[in-house]
């Protein structure tokens, strides 16, 4: 009998009785690893293989290097690790993918370990090299993200005038790390329009130079969102090209998976149309917030959704249901320390969504079948979020849903066994316990400031949680974040919740098999098996071998997607960049935040009805509403109404109003009628000073003006 040598190989392979092992018997491997520590992260404790075989992008065989060597075909390359690790690659359980599109072309800023930003000569010294390296041009914007006011030493902050003397012909935009705000030079403030006529708007802050109305320093809050709505517009060509280099911060971190945690439709059709057009290199997946799912799902059906699309799949649907603990607009059953944001006393945060609203959300996505983040700082919004859950079940928890709440720094301890019995899914931001914890116990007080992130309680409960960066809010650093998890110190060497750490492996856990689970996805990713997507990362030591203090230290040496390499990053490993399908095309859209999603400029007014649907509202007493804390209080000319509401950047959603129902003249009885009718169908706002537009599918349909 002659055998080939797939033959020859697969009788090797039955004489040793590893068929069951390997994904096709029939096939060769491209790539055999080996000579180095081969971590599968399957199981309980860790296990490792001397070899690993990989064939048409997928695990082929997982075993002893003899097994392997039997799959070496003429072509099979022999990869020795040298005493490296290899492992499953990372999956980001949250973050904000789209944003690297953006900040993948600025300068990093982040402070140690994770950037060069520990003062402001290292800040101006990291801008310079960056726009030498980028040739950047006279009169072109310089961009930097991660800007962290809170380490600089001896309180010597960032100004206007260490840029203006640094920068003097280019306009530089250094963005906080929040997010939520920029440190700016004279020409970028130009730029933007801000001045020291610029009033500072209520929730917003600007810091002016001593003695005088000149902005110096940071721009926050409300009074960052001019800047924010100012995106400068991509063409086709950048769409594809900054996609590109987003996903190479991804890969360099070691990371094959993304997430896009709330993502608005504008946002949504670039990944798509990237996507479509071949960009990926990673795998996305996409969360649409809920005020924008309707939209979304009149462009992507349901049936679509979960399924991966030129490595873009849409995840599921995405809540807020609280805001920022550092910034104190998270929800807490008992009042912060240091008050409120604006000097409230007794101030415990507000939820970004009235509970009856809230309730109806999270149904709603039950209903459409598909899986959910609900974003839950404080343990109020964690109370909220079980109280909507059970609402949605009704009680029937027959069947499976995948719900994931994301951040969870606050749940109680009598919180976490209401999760096991629903199998709802914490994802922890455990990087906290270094960048703020001494800021959340000051908040917070010592017992509730330590707990935050309480993987290890999580874990003995019999829950599988995931762990995430939040990026861009803290840097994509897969180590820095296990680091994090497993020593719980802070930024000035300070225990936190010690009793909270878990173990190396628990907290890859959290970032690879269990953060596959998060996806559905355990069946391909995660865990180094036969059948399984050859998603694999390089690492230059073993976090499971050193200790537990240096495994912020080790680095990624290569990300494997598919069996291919994409960092480091070459023409022979990377597929060519695409060419746009519509060149002339633009595209534009704000930044993403995950915190700031709560900011309201509509709140807290009274507004007067000016025009309805196009006509002037000539009455001696035309209708008028008022936004505060989630109520809707309306006065229609006749009758007064109320209800709920949320507003959400620029989107509105309406509870149920419930009227007076008396009767007036007519004239008024019609305009009335028109009002609230008109109402119920709105879907969007902007606001201008003292003027509020109410839109519906982007239409102007009233406008309200108000008095300070």
């Amino acid at each position: 009998m002659r055998l080939n040598r797939y033959g020859t190989a697969l009788l090797t392979l039955l004489a040793t009785g590893l068929s069951p092992l390997i994904a096709s018997a029939q096939d060769l491997a491209q790539s055999i690893y080996r000579g180095g520590d081969i971590l599968t992260m399957a199981g309980d404790d860790p296990t490792y293989v001397e070899a690993l075989a990989v064939s048409d992008g997928k695990i082929l065989f997982a075993g002893p290097e003899d097994q392997a060597m039997a799959l070496k075909g003429d072509a099979t390359t022999v990869i020795d690790l040298g005493g490296k690790t290899l492992m499953p690659s990372f999956i980001d359980a949250h973050g904000h993918y789209i944003n690297s599109l953006l900040v993948a072309n600025q300068a990093k800023l982040y402070a140690p370990p994770s950037g060069p930003g520990k003062d402001v000569p290292s800040i101006i010294a990291e801008l310079k090299r960056f726009a030498a390296e980028r040739n950047i041009p006279k009169g072109e914007m310089i961009m930097a993200y991660g800007y962290d006011d809170s380490v600089m030493p001896d309180g010597r902050l960032l100004n206007r005038d260490d840029l203006d003397e640094a920068f003097p012909d280019n306009p530089v935009r250094v963005d906080h790390v929040s997010m939520h705000g920029a440190v700016m030079n004279s020409l970028a403030l130009a730029k933007y329009g801000i001045s020291a006529d610029t009033e500072t708007p209520p929730g917003g802050v600007i810091v002016r130079k001593p003695g005088t109305e000149e902005p110096w320093g940071l721009i926050m809050e409300t009074a960052f969102l001019s800047v924010m709505e100012q995106a400068e517009p991509m063409t086709a060509q950048q769409e594809i090209e900054w996609t590109r280099a987003g996903q190479m911060l991804y890969a360099e971190a070691g990371i094959t998976t993304a997430h896009e945690g709330a993502t608005h439709l504008p946002q949504f059709q670039t990944i798509q149309r990237a996507s479509e057009a071949g960009a990926n290199i990673i795998d996305v997946v996409a969360y649409p917030f809920i005020t924008d799912a309707e939209k979304v799902l009149a462009e992507f059906p349901v049936t679509e959704w979960g399924t991966y699309h030129n490595r873009f799949k849409v995840g599921g649907i995405k809540i807020t249901l609280d805001g920022s603990p550092q910034g104190r607009t998270a929800f807490f059953t008992t009042p912060y320390l240091q008050g409120g944001p604006d000097g409230q006393e007794n101030w415990t945060g507000e939820p970004t969504f009235p509970q009856d609203l809230a309730r109806k959300m999270v149904k709603k996505v039950y209903e459409l079948g598909v899986p959910l983040l609900v974003h839950t700082n404080g343990d109020a919004a964690i109370d909220a979020f079980l109280d909507a859950y059970e609402f949605a079940r009704d009680g029937d928890y027959s069947k499976p849903w995948n719900v994931t709440t994301i951040h969870t720094q606050f749940i109680r301890k009598d919180q976490i066994p209401k999760f096991v019995e629903y199998k709802v899914r914490p994802s922890f931001y455990t990087l906290h316990t270094f960048y703020f914890a001494d800021t959340h116990i000051a908040n917070r007080g010592e017992e509730q400031g330590s707990y935050i992130s309480p993987m290890r309680d999580a874990i003995d409960a019999g829950l599988r949680p995931t762990n995430h960066t939040d990026f861009v809010v803290a840097p994509l650093d897969q180590m820095m974040m296990l680091w994090t998890a497993v020593n719980r110190i802070s930024r000035g060497g300070r225990e936190v919740g010690p009793d909270q750490r878990v173990t190396p492996f628990e907290g890859l856990k959290a970032m690879t098999e269990w953060a596959a689970e998060q996806y559905d996805e355990q069946d391909s990713k995660g865990t180094l098996a036969a059948g399984k997507l050859a998603d694999l990362v390089i690492l230059d030591q073993n976090p499971l071998k050193v200790d537990p203090m240096a495994i912020r230290d080790i680095k990624v040496v290569e990300t494997i997607k598919e069996g291919a390499t994409i960092y480091p990053a070459s023409a022979a490993t990377l597929p060519p960049l695409p060419t746009a399908a519509d060149p002339s095309a633009t595209y534009a859209w704000a930044v993403e935040a995950c915190d700031m999603d709560a900011v309201n400029t509509a709140g807290g007014k009274e507004w007067t009805l000016v025009s309805l649907n196009g006509q002037a509202v000539d009455v001696a007493q035309p209708p008028t509403m008022m936004f505060a804390k989630g109520q809707l209080s309306i006065f229609g000319g006749v009758n007064r109404m109320n209800g709920s509401y949320a507003l959400i950047r620029e989107s509105v959603i309406m509870g149920d109003i419930a009227s007076t129902k008396m009767a007036g003249p007519p004239e008024l009885m019609e305009l009335e009628n028109k009002f609230t009718a008109t109402l119920v169908k709105v879907d969007g706002f902007t606001v201008a000073g003292n003027q509020l537009t109410l839109l519906t599918d982007g239409g102007e349909v009233a406008v309200f003006s108000s008095v300070e």
